[in-house]
């Protein structure tokens, strides 16, 4: 990640979340409702009833491309897919390092660390390539990286090639890793849960009639932005936030933390605590009501992080998952496979462990009843 906004820390990670900010402004997102829709319909361009898939890898694969495309139109520079593939290897190395007993140096002449160095390697000299050919064209082509170059401080001083690296790559993994575990989680519990399937497919055939959805259609979908939530409640992709450190003693629940302790936060748990969670381990999208949204204390639920910290692209992976799921469940029931098991795999983000098959079955909207008038 080198020290893109994630890692980053301090007055330097103040100045950078300025400078990002006006990439995820509203408007600016609202730009790849497009991109998002025609990648969804490509995908299902392969999809036909009976198909069996992994829906995990295939929720990757359509994050991955539509991050590609948002971040630095991937469809007109060479090396696409060359880069995801070394993010993705480098990213699980990086989930399997957290189950080894210590946190070797990259330097070690492990096999795994001498294979994730290769792929930095490679993953730098494709992305500099990328930016020096977009800093000598001064091309902006409506993606990401075009307002990374272009984005400056309060000095009008624009960041260095290093810096937009850093930044791409820790957008690329958040932008769809995060994204493709709650669609997979989301399509889960829809599986596991057919009374809520059914409720999600009656509101997107009486919004949409089978027609794909639009931007000014996600405001009619309630019930949809009540499963996700939900979805997000009990298996939260950012499952463990990053640390925190008190600057003084503080009193939690009767017990001290001495200044500088690292603090972890945990969204899974606090999501299932029962003080504010009638039934915790229930998926129950209902409870999503506007009345006890209002009445949640702060961070009872935050499954995008919260304070200053709080997710830069919340707004894109909402945006992105509820068109994904209005496109897919308006012409798909998923089924879980009968051997399917379900595991959590609580690594860097909260994955499923292994595969989830599915099965797909082919769907037809039921017509809305019309009113005549005599």
């Amino acid at each position: 990640l080198g020290n893109g906004l994630l890692i980053n820390e301090g007055a330097s990670w103040k100045q950078q979340r300025k400078q990002l900010q006006p990439v995820f402004h509203a408007k600016r997102i609202e730009a790849y409702f497009e991109t998002m829709i025609q990648y969804t319909n490509r995908m299902l361009e392969g999809w036909h009833d009976g198909k069996a898939l992994c829906i995990h890898q295939s929720m990757t694969e359509l994050t991955m491309q539509i991050v590609s495309k948002t971040l630095y139109d991937a469809d007109v520079n060479e090396g696409a897919d060359t880069i995801g593939a070394a993010i993705e290897y480098i990213n699980g190395i990086g989930g399997r390092q957290i189950r080894w007993r210590f946190m070797p140096p990259h330097w070690m002449p492990f096999p795994a660390l001498i294979k994730v160095r290769a792929a930095i390697k490679q993953l730098d000299t494709l992305l500099m390539g990328i930016i020096e050919e977009r800093r000598t064209s001064d091309d902006d082509t409506g993606d990401l990286l075009s307002m990374l170059l272009l984005a400056q401080d309060d000095e009008g001083v624009c960041m260095t090639d290093r810096q937009v690296r850093d930044e791409v790559v820790t957008l690329f993994i958040a932008g769809h890793e995060t994204t493709s575990n709650a669609l997979t989680w989301a399509w889960v519990l829809l599986a596991q849960h057919p009374a809520v399937e059914a409720k999600l497919h009656a509101e997107l055939d009486a919004v949409l009639g089978g027609a794909p959805p639009t931007m000014a259609d996600l405001k009619r979908l309630p019930y949809l932005d009540m499963v996700l939530k939900e979805a997000m409640r009990l298996y939260p992709p950012a499952w463990s936030l990053n640390t925190r450190q008190p600057t003084e003693d503080i009193v939690v629940g009767g017990s001290t933390i001495p200044k500088g302790s690292l603090i972890f936060i945990v969204p899974y748990i606090s999501h299932r605590d029962p003080r504010y969670f009638d039934q915790p381990e229930a998926f129950i999208p209902e409870r999503w009501t506007p009345e006890f949204e209002k009445a949640l204390p702060r961070y009872a639920y935050f499954p995008f992080g919260g304070g200053p910290r709080v997710c830069i692209g919340n707004s894109f992976a909402l945006m992105e998952a509820r068109l994904i799921v209005a496109t897919i469940a308006g012409r798909y029931r998923l089924a879980l496979a009968p051997d399917a098991h379900i595991e959590i795999d609580p690594v860097v983000t909260l994955r499923p462990r292994g595969s989830v098959p599915m099965n797909l079955r082919l769907r037809t909207p039921m017509p809305q009843p019309t009113t005549g008038v005599l």
